[in-house]
């Protein structure tokens, strides 16, 4: 996936945590413009979590995953993508 863009990149990892395709697109697309390379390492490290554990997860859990070394931002723009997906 060397070609990919980081819209899709970001898709392919949440579809792997079991979020749906297109809730997926949607954020990925919403995130690409708006995250660093480091940021969008650092939103990789959910797709290493077990994907039944990810699927238990609330907001907060995810907001504590991606604060861990203390990212505001990331958690800001992850997390106002993912509630625009979902409604």
């Amino acid at each position: 996936m060397a070609c990919a863009t980081p819209a899709q990149r970001i898709t392919t990892e949440l579809v792997k945590i079991g979020i749906p395709e297109p809730q997926a697109r949607c954020v990925g697309d919403r995130l690409a413009d708006r995250l660093s390379r480091d940021q969008m390492k650092r939103l990789a490290t959910l797709a290493q979590l077990n994907k039944d554990k990810v699927g238990r997860m609330s907001l907060n859990d995810i907001a504590r995953q991606l604060n861990q070394p203390g990212d505001r931002q990331l958690v800001s723009e992850v997390l106002r993508a993912g509630i625009s997906c979902a409604i």
